[in-house]
């Protein structure tokens, strides 16, 4: 299902580079906050606290919004429910994610107080949470008879992503420095925020068109 539909990998790959660089934000923010900001081990740790927090507002706005969205879509639709109608949060939690490493790496490389690339965490740890639960709901809802598979490919892919990522953050951190390097990053989710516009705008289309399994 990768390869024979363009959705599954249109949406693995974009699910794959965001997981993939929340796994680099883990591996760097000891790092950043011990050689930048001279915090001790134990308390560079607590700097997760804001991605955890960032995580928990995004699950929660997510549940309490999600399905009355798609309520509301289903009864503009005459009520015929169509799984593209999933994708309209995603576009908006996607525009979160960059914020995260123009605000974070900047800051950081300026060496500005410590709160404010803590702070700087919050958007991508609030955004993921609105990109990762729609496009598996989606995934779902578009293949329900191959479900386990279309989740299979994506999860198979992110899991690369998050292995491989975060193995090319220190190289890129010491050429680039920590403003380029994560504006480098920022740069990439930027391009990649059309991804959920065109499933919801096209996404029926292509499964209308015997693309997929």
């Amino acid at each position: 299902m990768l390869f024979l539909s363009p959705i599954v990998l249109a949406l693995s790959i974009y699910m794959a580079f965001t997981y993939g660089v929340l796994y680099l934000l883990f591996t760097t923010i000891p790092v950043v906050f011990r050689e930048t900001y001279r915090f001790g081990t134990g308390v560079a740790g607590l700097v997760y606290i804001a991605m955890g927090v960032g995580n928990f507002c995004g699950w929660a706005f997510i549940t309490a919004y999600s399905d009355r969205s798609v309520v509301r879509q289903t009864k503009d639709n005459n009520g015929v429910f169509e799984p593209e109608m999933r994708m309209p949060i995603c576009i908006y939690f996607g525009a979160c994610l960059p914020l995260t490493f123009f605000w974070y790496g900047w800051s950081a490389e300026a060496d500005v107080h410590w709160i404010v690339p803590v702070l700087g965490l919050f958007p991508f740890s609030f955004g993921i949470m609105g990109v990762y639960l729609p496009i598996v709901t989606y995934l779902v809802d578009a293949y329900p008879m191959y479900a386990a598979s279309a989740v299979a490919a994506n999860t198979v892919l992110r899991s690369l992503a998050g292995m491989l990522l975060p193995m090319a953050g220190p190289p890129m951190y010491d050429r680039l420095g920590l403003g380029w390097g994560n504006s480098l990053l920022g740069f990439i989710c930027v391009a990649l925020i059309p991804v959920p516009t065109l499933i919801y705008r096209f996404g029926k289309k292509l499964r209308g068109m015997g693309l997929q399994l």
